[in-house]
């Protein structure tokens, strides 16, 4: 079997995120044994608004906190029909790229948990499926510039999945042409933030080559991978954004448990959500944690 050890996405920052602070992330991964690396998305202080506010047709509201943990400086708000300006993720991708020492992963927030973020206050969009739907077109272009540009693996972010789980079969159709964009890279779709246990099986249907789950303390999740395996490849979440460092042990007998019926000849080991809020050196102790526990426990496989 083979391992994939990368990162989420956010990482923490220390001071402003100039070119060095950059380059100094990027080393600290690679540092910390990963095979994948992100740019840690300097200067993002939330996953949603950076996407957002590139958009023309967006305002900014009030201070809102979201489901899931998800807290945003500002609300965005949809007052015309979007128009795509600029791709500050193809931006950050090609600032990234000349310093990453490791295969770079793009990760960007899918249309679905973007649409549910925002507030409509026009009549471009009569329902948040509309604003979805448009959303989805608009990333797909950007997808497409990040494989032509280089990137090899795409990450989509759907958290708000798990605060809707009836929603499965929109995200689907959201995230095809996303995944059709993507010919040439490898796509994770990853949920994080509540447990996945309700929609697992619907999460295992969604286009993309491997699936991200959230299973740090989340024994539900855990054991209905363990009994089950799964329909495709995973990235398997088993450090949490908690200051509390996970012990190689503890991360270990995750792992064992969680590829108990895992048949696949290829699965991804990562944190189960962004890293931002941590201090840096806990963010470092918990990736040299999970490459540590994740090539033991493969190793011995």
């Amino acid at each position: 079997m083979r391992l994939v050890c990368a990162t989420h996405s956010a990482l923490p920052f220390d001071g402003a995120p100039t070119d060095a602070a950059l380059a100094a992330v990027l080393r600290r991964q690679v540092a910390a044994g990963l095979d994948v690396v992100t740019d840690g998305q300097p200067g993002w202080t939330d996953p949603l608004m950076p996407q957002l506010a590139a958009l023309n047709g967006i305002r900014l509201g009030a201070p809102l906190a979201l489901p899931l943990g998800v807290a945003l400086a500002a609300r965005p708000i949809v007052e015309a029909k979007l128009r795509r300006l600029q791709s500050p993720l193809l931006a950050a991708y090609r600032r990234a790229a000349p310093l990453a020492a490791r295969p770079l992963k793009a990760v960007l927030t899918g249309p679905y948990t973007l649409a549910c973020a925002a507030e409509i206050a026009t009549t471009a969009y009569r329902h948040r499926t509309d604003l979805a739907v448009e959303l989805s077109l608009l990333l797909a272009q950007d997808v497409t510039a990040l494989v032509v540009a280089g990137a090899p693996v795409i990450q989509i972010d759907e958290p708000f999945l798990l605060a809707q789980p009836d929603d499965a079969r929109l995200v689907r159709a959201l995230l095809e042409p996303l995944a059709d964009a993507a010919q040439g890279a490898t796509v994770l779709v990853s949920t994080y933030g509540a447990d996945a246990t309700a929609c697992y099986a619907q999460l295992n249907s969604l286009p993309g080559d491997v699936i991200a789950i959230d299973c740090a303390g989340r024994p539900d999740i855990v054991a209905a991978i363990a009994e089950t395996g799964s329909g495709k490849p995973l990235a398997l979440g088993i450090v949490g954004d908690d200051p509390a460092v996970e012990s190689v042990d503890e991360l270990s007998r995750r792992l064992e448990q969680l590829l108990s019926r895992y048949t696949h000849d290829v699965v991804w080991v990562q944190p189960a959500s962004p890293l931002r809020g941590l201090p840096g050196t806990s963010a470092d102790a918990k990736l040299r944690a999970l490459t540590a526990a994740a090539r033991g426990v493969l190793g011995r496989r």
